[in-house]
């Protein structure tokens, strides 16, 4: 999904990810904690309690936002363990320029997080 945000400028970490199952009856949330080169879905809880991982020593994800810059964060890949992102910005600026005539895409700054 493409979006546009306005985000204050600063120093970011991503921490996690929200997402929901679809179900007959609503749907279910789930929250999975997001670190680098890990996989979270397959009984990291677990894990963490038994001592095999050390959250302490797991790397997030970070980026850093510059004051009064367009940016392009990447495209964010949650749906198969471990995270990823990755730079489609060419892709989405030409889907983008026809929307949003008023901003040039080709300026934005390459942000993938780290």
């Amino acid at each position: 999904n493409i979006f546009i945000y306005t985000i204050e400028p600063g120093n970011y970490a991503i921490l996690n990810y929200w997402w929901t199952n679809s179900k007959w009856y609503g749907g279910k949330m789930y929250t999975e904690y997001i670190f680098k080169n890990t996989d979270t879905t397959d009984g990291f809880e677990d894990k963490v309690n038994a001592g095999l991982i050390n959250i302490d020593e797991l790397e997030r994800f970070t980026f850093k936002i510059t004051e009064n810059s367009l940016n392009y964060l990447g495209t964010w890949h949650f749906k198969t363990p471990p995270v990823s992102f990755t730079d489609d910005k060419v892709i989405l600026d030409k889907k983008m320029k026809d929307r949003y005539k008023a901003i040039d895409f080709s300026q934005a700054n390459l942000v993938i997080p780290n």
